[in-house]
């Protein structure tokens, strides 16, 4: 199970990579198709709402069909998000781009894959080692975005993140488990309870709000999230002006 953890890791790393990327070039991008900082502004929530929409469907979608599905999915609704990217010539297509990003939750997938294949006492450390594929990908894919991005354009760019998914899809399909519960009957038992419904069923989803600290950590992450959006894609703009 050691080496479907450090698969993982390596895959966190490629798709954050990715992310970063395209953060390097959609406000470039942006910019040269006529937006201003009003409209890039709703491109961003637009982008916050796909995927707060997406988190609990996302979730739903793993306890059904298993982490190596729910992977594989997020890693080719990367590569679509970035070959939308690559051809988009205008601002109603930069908006369209962003519908696959509804399915892209790579991070809370690997956590997902972290915690099934640890052990309690073990499980804090795996997923502190998470936060440092967030910050490698993070400075990696900044770094070539803008190199790729200034030295090719920002198609090329595109082009090579959805190269790059389908790098991390195929890591998926050949090493990823289709489930990773290890404990003795959690595997019939998920299945059980996740096959009663379907993927929208709400109130499935409504029950695990009620889990404890649940519904806290959610109102956290929400709350804290706004300043940071707002930081992040004010920033961006900046740097387009400035550099």
């Amino acid at each position: 199970m050691q080496k479907v953890i450090f698969i993982t890791y390596i895959i966190t790393v490629l798709e954050i990579t990715w992310m970063f990327l395209q953060f390097s070039i959609t406000p470039y991008l942006a910019k040269r198709l006529g937006m201003d900082t009003l409209w890039f502004g709703y491109l961003q929530t637009t982008v916050g709402v796909i995927q707060l929409l997406g988190g609990p469907l996302f979730g739903r979608f793993a306890d059904i069909f298993g982490a190596r599905m729910a992977l594989a999915t997020s890693c080719l609704a990367s590569v679509m998000y970035f070959l939308l990217l690559g051809f988009t010539n205008s601002v109603p297509l930069l908006f369209i781009h962003k519908l696959p990003a509804v399915f892209m939750h790579i991070l809370p997938g690997a956590q997902m894959v972290v915690t099934d294949l640890t052990e309690p006492e073990k499980r804090t450390d795996a997923l502190g080692k998470l936060g440092l594929c967030f910050g490698i990908g993070m400075i990696t894919g900044s770094s070539l975005g803008g190199f790729l991005s200034t030295h090719y354009g920002e198609s090329f760019a595109a082009f090579v993140g959805a190269g790059g998914s389908l790098l991390s899809t195929v890591l998926v399909i050949s090493f990823i488990p289709k489930h990773t519960k290890k404990q003795p009957g959690a595997q019939e038992h998920v299945d059980k309870k996740a096959k009663a419904g379907s993927v929208f069923n709400l109130s499935e989803i409504a029950r695990l709000m009620k889990f404890p600290g649940v519904a806290k950590i959610f109102a956290v992450k929400i709350t804290s999230g706004v300043p940071q959006g707002n930081t992040i894609a004010g920033c961006k703009w900046d740097d387009v002006d400035t550099f």
